[in-house]
């Protein structure tokens, strides 16, 4: 068994990145998992105009940057990849991805939504 996180994180969108921020500052070792790209769905977002401190609006990949970096500034790290399985009753917990093996004690599962298809 290779590191054993103090949080894993699944879902790279808002609400991952912001438990990775507070998890990080609190100074927890958290590692956040995304399977598409920074910023969940909110990525393909071409203009958001609702949140906080973007007076002119910004666009979610750019938004999903700057929540990146936040987080990685205080010791976040992020990996690219899916999770195939979670095994969240072993200790420490298993997540099982397309990539590596991932070990943590605990788990917050941020996966978001997805849009509805016609």
């Amino acid at each position: 068994m290779d590191k054993i996180y103090d949080m894993i994180i699944i879902g790279g969108g808002p609400g991952g990145y912001t438990a990775a921020l507070y998890a990080a500052r609190a100074g927890l070792k958290p590692l956040l998992i995304e399977k598409m790209s920074v910023g969940g769905q909110m990525a393909l977002t071409e203009q958001i105009d609702n949140y906080p401190g973007f007076e002119t609006g910004v666009d979610g990949f750019s938004l999903g940057e700057k929540m990146k970096q936040a987080a990685e500034r205080f010791g976040a790290e992020t990996k690219f990849a899916s999770v195939l399985s979670a095994d969240l009753k072993a200790e420490p917990k298993v997540i099982k991805t397309s990539n590596d093996v991932f070990y943590g004690k605990t788990v917050v599962i941020s996966t978001g939504a997805a849009p509805r298809e016609l």
